[in-house]
């Protein structure tokens, strides 16, 4: 007795997904599929891991070669007016490409400095970008820090204790955007880097002077 029209369709219908699913799973295919994504992406990786272990971003670090504070002062106001900081920092911070063959390029770079978590800026003067950096070199820049800031009464009293103690701390914060390359690929990465100063206090007129590198280190990077 011949199948029922409805029967022979099933089984062909099955006879069909069983045909797809075999060379679907055909090792083969399979095999040459995975080669053909090793393939397309394996240079593309290779060159981002190249890229990471020539650059090593994480351990770029700008330092500050030198400081001059020559005022961090509270100023006297009207009765009514908050204190105000007077502030007026120089330092040299240093950038260095310690790379035998590749090129830096900075994008984008500023610099504020803060006391106590009072922003003291950002500098009088914008830092010289974009610039490109050669192999085996160190750039120094001049960021300058000038100005009054009003306080509150808490950040007034610390200042008058760290004064009195002989001791200054002040943090500048570096942030720039730096790129890399090697050969078709380029990354972009974004870092803020803080740069710890112990500097003494100012005294009878003159600068206080902070001499030896201070690296900064990075508290962010994208």
């Amino acid at each position: 007795m011949a199948d029922p029209p409805e029967a022979n369709d099933e089984q062909g219908s099955n006879g069909s997904r069983s045909k797809i699913m075999s060379s679907i799973l055909d090792p083969k295919l399979l095999a040459g599929e995975a080669m053909g994504c090793v393939e397309f992406w394996s240079p593309l990786g290779l060159t981002v891991i190249v890229l990471w272990l020539l650059y090593r971003p994480d351990r770029f670090h700008p330092t500050v070669d030198s400081a001059v504070l020559s005022a961090l002062h509270l100023t006297a106001n009207a009765s009514n007016q908050p204190t105000s900081l007077r502030y007026d920092l120089a330092i040299e911070l240093g950038l260095r490409n310690s790379h035998k063959r590749l090129s830096i390029r900075y994008l984008d770079m500023s610099a504020t400095a803060f006391y106590n978590g009072t922003r003291l800026g950002p500098t009088t003067d914008a830092l010289p970008t974009p610039f490109r950096q050669g192999p085996k070199n160190t750039t120094v820049l001049h960021p300058a820090f000038r100005g009054t800031v009003a306080v509150d009464s808490i950040v007034a009293a610390e200042l008058e204790r760290k004064l009195a103690a002989g001791m200054l701390h002040v943090t500048v914060r570096v942030s720039m955007t730096l790129l890399y390359k090697v050969w078709l690929v380029s990354e972009i990465f974004f870092y803020d880097y803080d740069c710890r100063l112990c500097l003494p206090p100012p005294r009878d007129a003159a600068p206080a002077v902070a001499d030896g590198a201070t690296e900064c280190m990075a508290v962010s990077y994208l």
